[in-house]
């Protein structure tokens, strides 16, 4: 398999694990409403313990079948790498927002389309896969400008109340 084809079907769950927990819109909050030791929030009520099961299964999903169809485990543990550390990477954004007094829905360019693929990419190097840094890099850009289309599509729709 072409290296840019199994760097694709790695980190496939991970953009699936950040688009698919947003299908959540209300649940129960990941921090339980606790504040962290500045008084604000820990990650506020974006972060809901739902929308990350969703992210989890469906990305969990995304690279088991891709596993599958390609005849390589590999794509099984480093797409499902992809896809937590996608989910973490998102409630560190946010983590990172609180701490800067940004409230759910602040404008916070590149931490805002980029924190999920930089958890991804750290999660599957701790499991043993370390993307090729043109990849990495083209990739992110991809991502940026794919975020930005389709944050301002969900906008435009009502699913979104911001455009970002």
């Amino acid at each position: 398999m072409h290296p840019a084809v199994f760097f694709i079907l790695v980190y496939l769950p991970a953009l699936v694990a950040n688009g698919s927990a947003t299908l959540i819109s209300k649940g129960h909050p990941i921090d339980f409403g606790r504040r962290f030791i500045d008084g604000r929030r820990i990650l506020g009520d974006g972060k809901t313990v739902e929308g990350f099961t969703v992210g989890l299964l469906y990305s969990t999903s995304i690279a088991l079948t891709e596993a599958v169809a390609a005849s390589d485990s590999r794509i099984a543990v480093y797409g499902v790498a992809a896809g937590v550390g996608a989910l973490l990477g998102d409630m560190l954004g946010s983590f990172i927002k609180r701490r800067m007094g940004l409230e759910r829905g602040a404008k916070a360019p590149l931490l805002d389309q980029l924190d999920f693929l930089l958890g991804a990419y750290a999660a599957t190097i701790l499991a043993g896969y370390t993307p090729p840094a043109v990849y990495a890099v083209v990739f992110a850009g991809v991502v940026y400008g794919l975020h930005r289309a389709t944050n301002m599509a969900a906008y435009k729709l009502g699913i979104k109340t911001v455009p970002w």
